[in-house]
């Protein structure tokens, strides 16, 4: 795996960064509770009228599922289209994509040729908690997978945050399980939540804690709570970070990861990166200190590091 450290940080950020920190206990507090199941989404609500001009936009529902579709509106056919991410937001288990995710899922399906993302409904807590929402997600999973190589497209498994918990969990529950024996090529995940068990402020968490901009411990430890519920959290498909990595090199999957050195969810997931090294995991690992949860989303600020980062994951992409 090669991995990437920077440490450079723009007065913009900063700025940001000092400016979130006193509203950070509102920042991530869901809005509401969704009905059970896979909800419908309203991406138009969501992206500027011009962004429609360079790409399209098809929902459909698949065992379930409600998946959005953006394509490019480049005159490409969609045969030639080749590459497909399922991209999960974050939103601790419980909101529904933002704005902000959108729009980083447009600009990537922009910058990337023939690439199609596809952004996934999946069931929510609390009315469908993990032990509800993960089979019925591990079903559409092991779906699309054996639909992309039947169209020879080259999968990709994409999420940030808890969204990223979700991708984690159902790589290696895929492989654990090996129905179909098909694979993703790759997996992205953007400050992902690697383990659900009660996170402790100790050790480097404690001045992750007092930097970060947008997340707590208290709203973090609620979250995994409301998700997990009687499950075992320490089972790998609520804590990835207790499984097994090596499965992930044995099947030729790579791993894209992330992560800002102000942000809660890091000291764990360097733990995960450092496993996947050690199991001979390919891909590909950016942590830039001094930034903040989910950096690449911020691109659309015009923050210097945001726009980097981002272009740091379409240059990972272009490589799948």
């Amino acid at each position: 795996m090669e991995i990437q450290t920077r440490s450079d940080r723009s007065f913009l950020t900063l700025a940001l960064q000092a400016s979130l920190r006193p509203l950070k206990p509102r920042l991530a507090t869901p809005e509401k509770t969704y009905p059970a199941g896979s909800n419908k989404l309203h991406p138009h609500e969501h992206l500027h009228k011009k962004v429609f001009r360079y790409i399209h936009v098809q929902e459909r529902k698949q065992d379930g599922i409600y998946v959005y579709d953006m394509s490019p509106k480049s005159g490409l056919p969609t045969a030639a289209c080749r590459r497909r991410m399922y991209y999960f937001a974050g939103g601790g288990w419980q909101q529904r994509p933002s704005m902000q995710h959108w729009r980083f899922c447009a600009e990537l399906v922009r910058k990337i040729p023939g690439l199609i993302i596809s952004v996934v409904s999946p069931p929510l807590a609390p009315e469908s908690p993990a032990a509800e929402a993960l089979p019925q997600l591990n079903t559409f999973y092991s779906s699309v997978l054996q639909q992309g190589e039947q169209a020879g497209e080259r999968t990709i498994f994409g999420g940030d945050s808890s969204g990223g918990n979700i991708v984690l969990s159902l790589a290696l529950q895929g492989l654990t399980k090996n129905d179909s024996g098909v694979n993703p090529d790759a997996l992205l995940i953007i400050s992902p939540a690697v383990d659900l068990r009660p996170m402790k402020v100790e050790g480097p968490i404690v001045r992750a804690s007092k930097m970060d901009p947008v997340l707590t411990v208290k709203g973090h430890n609620g979250e995994a709570d409301v998700w997990c519920q009687q499950s075992d959290r320490s089972d790998a498909s609520l804590s990835p970070i207790t499984g097994d990595m090596g499965l992930l090199a044995n099947a030729g999957i790579k791993v894209i990861g992330m992560t800002g050195g102000y942000d809660i969810l890091t000291p764990d997931a360097l733990k995960l990166r450092d496993k996947c090294q050690q199991s001979k995991v390919q891909g590909a690992w950016l942590q830039w200190e001094k930034q903040m949860h989910c950096l690449p989303l911020t691109f659309m600020y015009h923050l210097p590091e945001g726009v980097k980062s981002k272009d740091w994951v379409v240059e990972q992409l272009e490589r799948i």
